[in-house]
This record gives structure tokens, C-alpha cells and sequence, in this order.
């Protein structure tokens, strides 16, 4: 008899129960490989979806600048076509991070509001402001947008902790 039917004998077990045993370990270490393959795709499809969202707010941030580089009102209207199209990405992605996540949806929430609180009064100022006519006309420096860092760093919080594998706080490490 080999070991490890003589450890099976010994311990009592026929050999119908202990293919059972074996059967049930493999099932579950199958169903846990599953799990861990679907958690990561999740995560990996919502990384993906919570660095688009972040890149909309970015894209309305440029508009400022954009608008006060403009040269010519053909531009001026391409300009309000691509504003118009990131508004409707902004309201897309605060609509679809309100379902992915209660607390990553606020956080955007949160983060979008700011942005159009303080970028949008840089925007409408950007478009009473002259065409440009010539390349050193271009730099653009009389618009600060650094009061929107603390909602940014909270989106990105939010986001990580979502994210985490373990959803514990750095506190209790």
C-alpha cells in the first residue's frame, strides 16, 4: 500500500469519502480563482472608468484657456461644440459613479460642482475677452484653478479606497 492509502485507511476515511473531500477542496479553490478573476476585472473596468471620469473634469478645466487661445469665431464654435459635449460627459460619468459607488459617486459629485464653480466663471470671462490674433498673444496667465486641488485629492481618496483590496484604512495598518 502506498502512503497515502495507508494515511486514508489509518484515518478512518474510505476511499469514496475521501475523493468527496478532494472534489470539495478543488470546487472551492475553483469558485475562489473565479471570484478573484471577476474582482479583478471589476476592478480593472472601474480604474478604467474612474480615470475617464477624472479626465472629463480635466478637459472642462483646459477650457479657460482654450477659450482665451481662440482665434477666429469659427473656432469659437467648434470650442462651444466640444465644451457642450464634456458638460454632457461630466453629467454622464456623475450619473454612472452615483451607481458604481455611493462614496466615489459623492466624491465626483462633489468634484464636479467645484469645477463649474470655479472654472465656469473662468470660462465666461475667457469668451468676453478678444479673439487672439497672433502667436505671442497665446500664454495664458491670468487664470488660477489651485483652489480645486483639496476636491480633486478627495475624488482621488475616494477612488483608492474603493479600489483597495483590503478596505481597510491606512490608520489601522
Amino acid at each position: 500500500m502506498n502512503d497515502c492509502a495507508q494515511c486514508v485507511a489509518s484515518a478512518g476515511i474510505g476511499r469514496w469519502e475521501a475523493i468527496l473531500i478532494a472534489a470539495a477542496v478543488s470546487a472551492v479553490v475553483a469558485l475562489v480563482g473565479i471570484w478573484q478573476s471577476a474582482r479583478s476585472t471589476r476592478q480593472d473596468r472601474q480604474r478604467r472608468l474612474f480615470g475617464e471620469a477624472l479626465a472629463a473634469v480635466m478637459d472642462y478645466r483646459e477650457f479657460p484657456y482654450i477659450i482665451r487661445r481662440r482665434t477666429s469665431d469659427e473656432q469659437s464654435g467648434e470650442i462651444s461644440r466640444e465644451l457642450s459635449r464634456v458638460q454632457g460627459a461630466l453629467n454622464r460619468y456623475s450619473a454612472i459613479l452615483a451607481v458604481e459607488s455611493q462614496a466615489v459617486g459623492a466624491a465626483y459629485a462633489f468634484l464636479v460642482e467645484q469645477t463649474r464653480a470655479v472654472a465656469g466663471p473662468a470660462i465666461a470671462q475667457g469668451w468676453n475677452q478678444p479673439i487672439r490674433e497672433r502667436a505671442s498673444d497665446m500664454r495664458v496667465g491670468n487664470v488660477d484653478l489651485s483652489e480645486l486641488e483639496p476636491a480633486t485629492d478627495a475624488f482621488i481618496r475616494a477612488t483608492r479606497k474603493h479600489l483597495a483590496i483590503l478596505r481597510f484604512s491606512r490608520r489601522h495598518r
